[in-house]
Protein backbone atom coordinates (compact mmCIF):
# COMPACT_ATOMS: atom_id res chain seq x y z
CA UNK A 1 0.00 0.00 0.00
CA UNK A 2 1.08 3.03 -0.87
CA UNK A 3 0.01 6.53 0.55
CA UNK A 4 1.68 10.18 0.49
CA UNK A 5 0.66 11.49 3.41
CA UNK A 6 -0.33 15.31 3.57
CA UNK A 7 3.10 18.15 4.09
CA UNK A 8 1.70 20.85 6.46
CA UNK A 9 3.09 24.33 6.08
CA UNK A 10 5.51 25.55 8.85
CA UNK A 11 4.28 27.59 11.47
CA UNK A 12 4.57 31.51 10.09
CA UNK A 13 5.93 33.64 12.91
CA UNK A 14 4.02 34.18 15.99
CA UNK A 15 1.93 31.55 15.02
CA UNK A 16 1.37 28.56 17.36
CA UNK A 17 2.34 27.96 20.52
CA UNK A 18 6.13 26.86 19.58
CA UNK A 19 7.04 29.92 17.82
CA UNK A 20 5.07 32.47 19.69
CA UNK A 21 7.00 30.71 22.83
CA UNK A 22 10.43 31.63 21.53
CA UNK A 23 9.44 35.33 19.77
CA UNK A 24 8.07 36.56 23.24
CA UNK A 25 10.63 35.05 25.48
CA UNK A 26 13.59 36.22 23.23
CA UNK A 27 12.29 39.96 23.98
CA UNK A 28 10.95 39.36 27.35
CA UNK A 29 15.53 38.73 27.89
CA UNK A 30 15.95 41.64 25.86
CA UNK A 31 13.53 43.16 28.16
CA UNK A 32 15.01 41.93 31.05
CA UNK A 33 18.54 42.81 30.12
CA UNK A 34 17.96 46.35 29.76
CA UNK A 35 16.16 46.39 33.22
CA UNK A 36 19.37 44.77 35.01
CA UNK A 37 21.58 47.22 32.88
CA UNK A 38 20.28 50.55 34.02
CA UNK A 39 20.85 50.07 37.78
CA UNK A 40 23.94 47.98 37.37
CA UNK A 41 25.59 50.91 35.58
CA UNK A 42 24.24 53.92 37.55
CA UNK A 43 25.72 51.65 40.59
CA UNK A 44 29.09 51.04 39.22
CA UNK A 45 29.96 54.27 37.02
CA UNK A 46 28.02 57.24 39.45
CA UNK A 47 27.96 55.67 42.79
CA UNK A 48 32.34 54.84 42.66
CA UNK A 49 34.79 57.25 42.84
CA UNK A 50 36.98 55.40 40.20
CA UNK A 51 33.65 55.33 37.85
CA UNK A 52 33.63 59.33 38.27
CA UNK A 53 37.17 59.37 38.14
CA UNK A 54 37.09 57.61 34.62
CA UNK A 55 34.31 59.50 32.99
CA UNK A 56 35.16 63.04 33.94
CA UNK A 57 38.64 62.00 32.88
CA UNK A 58 37.04 62.03 29.30
CA UNK A 59 34.85 64.90 29.83
CA UNK A 60 38.34 67.33 30.64
CA UNK A 61 39.09 66.76 26.65
CA UNK A 62 36.07 68.66 25.80
CA UNK A 63 36.64 71.42 23.43
CA UNK A 64 34.13 74.54 22.14
CA UNK A 65 35.45 73.51 18.97
CA UNK A 66 35.25 69.82 18.13
CA UNK A 67 34.31 67.80 15.02
CA UNK A 68 30.77 68.29 15.23
CA UNK A 69 30.12 72.00 15.44
CA UNK A 70 26.63 71.87 15.07
CA UNK A 71 23.64 70.74 17.51
CA UNK A 72 21.04 70.70 15.14
CA UNK A 73 20.64 66.69 15.19
CA UNK A 74 20.61 67.47 19.16
CA UNK A 75 17.58 70.32 18.49
CA UNK A 76 15.90 68.32 16.33
CA UNK A 77 14.75 66.08 19.47
CA UNK A 78 11.51 68.22 21.09
CA UNK A 79 8.62 67.86 22.64
CA UNK A 80 6.55 68.54 19.89
CA UNK A 81 8.59 66.17 17.58
CA UNK A 82 8.24 63.47 19.77
CA UNK A 83 4.92 63.82 19.67
CA UNK A 84 4.81 63.82 15.75
CA UNK A 85 6.67 61.07 15.74
CA UNK A 86 4.01 59.16 17.50
CA UNK A 87 1.40 60.42 15.24
CA UNK A 88 3.31 59.25 11.76
CA UNK A 89 3.75 56.04 13.24
CA UNK A 90 0.14 55.67 14.54
CA UNK A 91 -0.64 56.30 10.81
CA UNK A 92 1.91 54.12 9.30
CA UNK A 93 0.52 51.35 10.74
CA UNK A 94 -3.21 52.33 10.54
CA UNK A 95 -2.23 52.22 6.79
CA UNK A 96 -1.50 48.83 6.80
CA UNK A 97 -3.99 47.78 8.94
CA UNK A 98 -1.49 47.06 12.01
CA UNK A 99 -2.96 50.05 14.19
CA UNK A 100 -2.17 47.84 17.46
CA UNK A 101 0.73 47.63 16.64
CA UNK A 102 1.27 51.51 15.83
CA UNK A 103 -0.06 52.19 18.94
CA UNK A 104 2.93 49.76 21.06
CA UNK A 105 5.30 51.60 19.07
CA UNK A 106 4.32 54.68 20.03
CA UNK A 107 4.04 53.65 23.91
CA UNK A 108 7.87 52.68 23.34
CA UNK A 109 8.55 56.32 22.67
CA UNK A 110 6.76 57.64 25.06
CA UNK A 111 7.58 55.27 27.76
CA UNK A 112 11.00 55.55 27.11
CA UNK A 113 11.50 59.31 26.98
CA UNK A 114 9.08 59.42 30.09
CA UNK A 115 11.56 56.99 31.99
CA UNK A 116 14.26 58.70 31.54
CA UNK A 117 12.67 62.21 32.54
CA UNK A 118 12.07 60.00 35.84
CA UNK A 119 14.99 58.55 36.18
CA UNK A 120 17.24 61.87 35.78
CA UNK A 121 15.17 63.83 38.32
CA UNK A 122 15.38 60.75 40.67
CA UNK A 123 19.11 59.48 39.99
CA UNK A 124 21.90 61.34 42.41
CA UNK A 125 25.19 62.47 41.73
CA UNK A 126 27.21 62.09 45.28
CA UNK A 127 30.36 64.46 45.30
CA UNK A 128 33.00 61.29 46.16
CA UNK A 129 35.53 62.60 43.09
CA UNK A 130 36.27 65.68 43.64
CA UNK A 131 33.04 65.94 40.75
CA UNK A 132 30.64 68.71 41.30
CA UNK A 133 29.00 67.85 37.85
CA UNK A 134 25.42 67.62 37.93
CA UNK A 135 23.88 64.58 37.13
CA UNK A 136 23.01 63.47 33.85
CA UNK A 137 22.20 59.92 33.95
CA UNK A 138 20.35 58.54 31.60
CA UNK A 139 20.40 60.90 28.59
CA UNK A 140 16.76 61.86 27.38
CA UNK A 141 18.77 62.75 23.94
CA UNK A 142 19.86 59.33 23.03
CA UNK A 143 17.02 57.26 24.42
CA UNK A 144 14.72 59.35 22.31
CA UNK A 145 17.28 58.55 19.37
CA UNK A 146 17.04 54.89 20.03
CA UNK A 147 13.57 54.39 21.03
CA UNK A 148 12.20 56.21 17.93
CA UNK A 149 14.17 53.83 15.77
CA UNK A 150 13.17 50.90 17.52
CA UNK A 151 9.45 52.00 17.52
CA UNK A 152 10.07 52.70 13.48
CA UNK A 153 11.53 49.83 12.53
CA UNK A 154 8.09 48.14 14.28
CA UNK A 155 6.03 49.79 11.87
CA UNK A 156 7.96 48.89 8.67
CA UNK A 157 7.77 46.19 6.43
CA UNK A 158 10.46 43.77 6.72
CA UNK A 159 11.95 44.56 3.35
CA UNK A 160 12.65 47.69 4.11
CA UNK A 161 13.40 47.62 7.20
CA UNK A 162 17.61 46.97 6.30
CA UNK A 163 17.08 51.08 4.77
CA UNK A 164 15.49 52.51 7.62
CA UNK A 165 17.84 50.60 10.42
CA UNK A 166 21.03 52.14 8.52
CA UNK A 167 19.78 55.63 8.78
CA UNK A 168 18.43 55.25 12.16
CA UNK A 169 21.63 53.62 13.54
CA UNK A 170 23.50 56.54 11.96
CA UNK A 171 21.18 59.24 13.70
CA UNK A 172 21.36 57.68 16.86
CA UNK A 173 25.23 56.77 17.21
CA UNK A 174 25.40 60.97 15.63
CA UNK A 175 23.68 62.01 18.80
CA UNK A 176 25.16 60.22 21.30
CA UNK A 177 28.71 61.61 19.80
CA UNK A 178 27.25 64.81 19.96
CA UNK A 179 26.26 64.72 23.52
CA UNK A 180 29.48 63.52 24.63
CA UNK A 181 31.99 65.84 22.63
CA UNK A 182 30.19 69.00 23.84
CA UNK A 183 29.92 67.38 27.55
CA UNK A 184 26.63 67.26 27.91
CA UNK A 185 26.41 63.26 29.29
CA UNK A 186 29.18 60.73 29.95
CA UNK A 187 29.35 57.00 28.96
CA UNK A 188 27.24 55.96 31.51
CA UNK A 189 24.24 58.39 30.26
CA UNK A 190 24.74 57.06 26.51
CA UNK A 191 24.73 52.83 28.18
CA UNK A 192 21.85 54.07 30.64
CA UNK A 193 19.77 55.38 27.43
CA UNK A 194 20.58 52.37 25.72
CA UNK A 195 18.91 49.84 28.05
CA UNK A 196 15.96 51.98 28.90
CA UNK A 197 15.26 51.97 25.46
CA UNK A 198 15.48 48.28 25.32
CA UNK A 199 13.65 47.66 28.28
CA UNK A 200 10.49 49.21 26.65
CA UNK A 201 10.83 47.89 22.97
CA UNK A 202 11.78 44.56 24.46
CA UNK A 203 8.89 44.34 26.98
CA UNK A 204 6.35 45.78 24.20
CA UNK A 205 7.06 43.07 21.92
CA UNK A 206 7.10 39.98 24.06
CA UNK A 207 3.14 41.16 25.89
CA UNK A 208 2.06 42.82 22.69
CA UNK A 209 0.49 43.08 19.45
CA UNK A 210 2.68 40.34 16.77
CA UNK A 211 4.34 42.75 14.81
CA UNK A 212 4.74 40.34 12.00
CA UNK A 213 1.76 37.92 10.47
CA UNK A 214 3.70 36.44 7.73
CA UNK A 215 1.45 38.14 5.23
CA UNK A 216 3.22 39.53 1.87
CA UNK A 217 3.95 42.96 3.52
CA UNK A 218 5.98 41.24 6.21
CA UNK A 219 7.99 39.17 4.09
CA UNK A 220 11.92 39.84 3.70
CA UNK A 221 12.16 40.22 0.40
CA UNK A 222 15.19 39.08 -0.36
CA UNK A 223 17.90 38.22 2.37
CA UNK A 224 21.20 39.91 1.15
CA UNK A 225 20.53 43.32 2.44
CA UNK A 226 19.72 41.81 5.66
CA UNK A 227 22.97 39.72 5.90
CA UNK A 228 24.81 42.85 4.72
CA UNK A 229 23.35 44.87 7.52
CA UNK A 230 23.75 42.64 10.14
CA UNK A 231 27.80 41.78 9.10
CA UNK A 232 27.77 46.35 8.84
CA UNK A 233 27.14 46.08 12.58
CA UNK A 234 28.99 43.53 13.75
CA UNK A 235 32.23 44.91 12.16
CA UNK A 236 30.89 48.03 13.20
CA UNK A 237 30.71 47.03 17.04
CA UNK A 238 34.15 45.16 16.75
CA UNK A 239 36.38 48.62 15.30
CA UNK A 240 34.39 50.96 17.81
CA UNK A 241 35.65 48.80 20.85
CA UNK A 242 38.68 47.93 19.18
CA UNK A 243 39.70 51.91 18.58
CA UNK A 244 38.18 52.60 21.82
CA UNK A 245 40.23 50.81 24.18
CA UNK A 246 43.39 51.48 22.63
CA UNK A 247 42.68 55.26 22.67
CA UNK A 248 41.54 54.66 26.71
CA UNK A 249 44.98 52.80 26.95
CA UNK A 250 47.04 55.53 25.42
CA UNK A 251 44.77 58.48 27.45
CA UNK A 252 45.27 56.51 31.04
CA UNK A 253 49.25 55.80 30.61
CA UNK A 254 49.66 59.32 28.83
CA UNK A 255 47.10 61.40 30.70
CA UNK A 256 45.47 62.62 26.96
CA UNK A 257 42.79 64.20 27.87
CA UNK A 258 41.83 64.31 24.01
CA UNK A 259 42.39 60.35 23.91
CA UNK A 260 40.07 60.07 26.70
CA UNK A 261 37.36 61.98 25.33
CA UNK A 262 37.43 59.74 22.18
CA UNK A 263 37.54 56.45 24.38
CA UNK A 264 34.37 58.00 25.62
CA UNK A 265 33.12 58.61 22.25
CA UNK A 266 33.58 55.37 20.47
CA UNK A 267 32.38 53.61 24.18
CA UNK A 268 29.25 55.51 23.47
CA UNK A 269 28.86 54.22 20.09
CA UNK A 270 29.88 50.50 20.83
CA UNK A 271 27.05 50.76 23.34
CA UNK A 272 24.21 52.26 20.91
CA UNK A 273 25.55 49.85 17.72
CA UNK A 274 25.88 46.72 20.32
CA UNK A 275 21.94 47.69 21.62
CA UNK A 276 20.98 47.88 17.87
CA UNK A 277 22.99 44.76 16.81
CA UNK A 278 20.88 42.57 19.35
CA UNK A 279 17.46 44.03 18.21
CA UNK A 280 18.15 43.64 14.80
CA UNK A 281 19.46 39.57 15.51
CA UNK A 282 16.47 39.23 17.53
CA UNK A 283 13.92 40.83 15.01
CA UNK A 284 15.33 38.82 12.05
CA UNK A 285 14.58 35.32 13.80
CA UNK A 286 11.74 34.47 12.41
CA UNK A 287 9.56 31.54 10.37
CA UNK A 288 8.72 33.14 6.58
CA UNK A 289 5.26 31.78 5.27
CA UNK A 290 6.21 28.74 2.24
CA UNK A 291 5.43 30.24 -1.04
CA UNK A 292 4.83 26.63 -2.49
CA UNK A 293 4.26 23.22 -1.12
CA UNK A 294 6.21 20.35 -2.10
CA UNK A 295 4.82 16.59 -1.98
CA UNK A 296 6.69 14.49 -0.27
CA UNK A 297 7.78 11.15 -1.27
CA UNK A 298 5.35 8.28 -1.20
CA UNK A 299 5.73 6.16 2.15
CA UNK A 300 5.00 2.21 1.22
CA UNK A 301 3.39 0.52 4.01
Amino acid sequence: MTRTPERTAPESFGEGRGPSVSRRLRWALLAALGFVIVPSVYAVAVLTPLGQRVEDAALGGVRESDLFGSDTALNVISVPVILLLVVVIAAVAFARGRLAVGLGAGFVVLASAATSTWLKRIAERPEIAQSTTPNSFPSGHATIALAALFAVLMVTPRRFRPLVLLAGTAYAVFVANQTVVYGWHRVSDIIGACAVALFWLGLVRAVGPQVDRGVRGDRDGRRGPRRAVTAVLLVAVAAALLVGVVALLVGTLGGDHGAMLLAGRLASSASVLAVITAVWLADGMHHSPPTTSAAAPPVRR
